[in-house]
């Protein structure tokens, strides 16, 4: 009896080795994601959900480790030289594209003669195609300081212009216009991943629709994607290439969960589900507690108060202004607990290598004295013609007490004229109602999903994917567009500068405190590895003990 019980533990501790791997790698990785992309090619793709899978799959010449260091990756070494105008990057001489069955069958006679080495031509062409007018590479604007980017982007040059050159089959040149201190962490985006132009054009215009036309060069390759459900990657197949050193690759697969519920984030990481998940602040600090669990938080938010430039009053850029005017944000900080912010981008985003808040002033909304403001007030509303101002406030129900001492304010300012109530959600349908434009003005946290400080202004721009304030302006349009061509980095800076002062003046967006983005990471978990501001995860390295 004891014998056989002994038995059943020994099988019982093998099956746990077997499952967690040696020195806890081959394990399956689960990470939920909010959304499912709508593609896989790096080039078009968007979004941190796209960018997860995509460094998974994707190994470009730079990466980031899992102490968040910027490290070479599929480049050996690099050299600056020429006044930092010219990179030079010397490729490992075991790079391959991870061609699938299904993948192969794209290529059809010329699957047997198909190179798989990846050559510096591969980065040429992935550099160009994202630099194509017709790609609309999410990742243009940050290569926009190679030579000639901003001709070929515009289509005024040809892309043989474009500033990459192979040298050799595994030495890469780019040259730049202009000084770029934050270039090598531009290589990082997907754009910048590398492109086979034979299977790109084998695809027909499917590249990255589905596992079948995909190939990849990273850890993992794309092993399944069932819509709605989940995303998995794997590490190794059978008669496909390996990785470049897939010793180095720890985790067996990542399964990518498609899952919007947040809610059930909290729940699901405590109990072992997930190995990591993004998670809210409340969610956070019920789990702070939890010792075999860990916490990383990112300083890459900012709480604010958002007014919506399509509605019928707040179009009006007088209205805007007179009620920032006469807005203290003091019963807003004492309910949230936050330091109060300096401007909108918050300080998790660089400009160049450096945080951006430390390069530039604070961006302050004007404050004037009740007589001005309302001044202001009756002239926004003439030039609307109309006689009264009606608002609604919309924020979570936790604010909603610090909201009505806010909205005191704007009434006492403003008397009979101006009438403004509050509605008091779940911070769900905030972020919900916000997205959908269905709001006048709203209290809520702005999340920046990119390393780039460009990233979250471009996205106010007229035609910027996520424009919540439906903002139609020339005049910032104009202060983004004039970066990509700007001769020298501080003119680049001042009209970066020059637009996050814009949204905040005209009081298109005040930005009332810097908050926090976390992470969390289940028992045993590490190795992780992500960019600055945490919406990027590299899961090469992750172990779970």
């Amino acid at each position: 009896m004891k014998k056989g019980f002994s038995l059943l533990l020994i099988f019982a501790l093998l099956l746990s080795l077997c499952a967690c791997g040696k020195n806890g790698a081959d394990v399956q990785i689960i990470y939920p994601i909010s959304t499912e992309p709508e593609y896989l090619d790096p080039q078009i793709a968007s979004g941190s959900e796209s960018a997860c899978i995509l460094a998974a799959c994707f190994e470009g010449l730079m990466t980031y480790d899992e102490t968040g260091a910027l490290v070479p990756a599929a480049a050996e070494s690099y050299d600056i030289s020429l006044g930092e105008l010219v990179y030079t990057f010397h490729l490992r001489d075991d790079l391959r594209w991870r061609v699938t069955k299904t993948a192969s069958a794209i290529l059809g006679e010329n699957a047997e003669s198909f190179d798989k080495r990846i050559t510096a031509e591969d980065f040429v062409f992935g550099l160009r195609r994202a630099l194509r007018p017709e790609t609309k590479s999410p990742a243009a604007p940050y290569l926009m300081a190679i030579k000639n980017a901003p001709e070929v982007n515009a289509g005024s040059k040809p892309e043989t212009k474009l500033g990459v050159k192979a040298l050799d089959d595994l030495t890469l040149e780019i040259k730049l216009f202009r000084k770029d201190d934050g270039f090598l962490h531009a290589l990082t985006l997907p754009g910048a991943m590398p492109c086979d132009q034979t299977y790109f054009e084998a695809t027909h215009g499917r590249y990255g629709l589905s596992p079948e036309y995909f190939i990849c060069n990273g850890p993992f390759y794309l092993a399944n994607w069932n819509s709605g459900t989940a995303i998995t990657v794997r590490k190794e197949r059978k008669n496909m290439d390996n990785y470049r050193d897939p010793g180095d690759v720890k985790p067996a697969s990542i399964y990518f969960s498609i899952n919007s519920e947040q809610a059930t984030r909290e729940s699901k990481l405590k109990g072992g589900t997930y190995e990591a998940a993004p998670l809210t602040a409340a969610q956070a600090a019920a789990l702070a507690e939890e010792s075999d669990l860990t916490i990383q938080s990112y300083e890459s938010a900012v709480f604010a108060l958002l007014f919506n430039c399509s509605d019928q009053y707040l179009k009006s850029s007088a209205v805007r202004r007179a009620i920032a005017m006469t807005f203290d944000p003091a019963p807003i900080l004492e309910a949230t607990g936050l330091p109060a912010a300096t401007g909108l981008i918050p300080n998790a985003c660089l400009w160049g290598s450096k945080p951006f808040r430390e390069q530039v002033k604070p961006a302050h909304w004007k404050s004037g004295a009740p007589k001005e403001a309302k001044a202001l007030m009756q002239a926004g509303m003439d030039t609307l013609n109309v006689h009264d101002v009606e608002i609604t406030v919309l924020c979570s129900t936790a604010l909603e007490t610090a909201v009505r001492t806010v909205m005191q304010q704007w009434q006492s300012a403003f008397g009979v004229h101006f009438s403004v109530v509050v509605e008091a959600v779940e911070d769900a349908e905030v972020e919900s109602r916000i997205r959908s434009g269905e709001y006048q003005m709203a209290f809520s946290t702005l999340r920046f999903t990119n390393t780039s400080a460009l990233d979250g202004l471009l996205r106010f721009c007229r035609t910027g994917s996520g424009n919540a304030v439906r903002l139609q302006s020339t005049k910032y349009d104009t202060l983004l567009q004039s970066i990509p061509a700007a001769t020298y980095p501080k003119d680049a800076l001042d009209a970066l500068r020059g637009a996050e002062r814009y949204l905040v003046e005209q009081a298109v967006i005040l930005p009332v405190a810097f908050a926090q983005t976390y992470l969390g990471f289940g028992k045993g978990v590490s190795g992780i590895g992500t960019n600055p501001t945490g919406d990027v995860l590299y899961f090469k390295h992750a172990i779970k003990q």
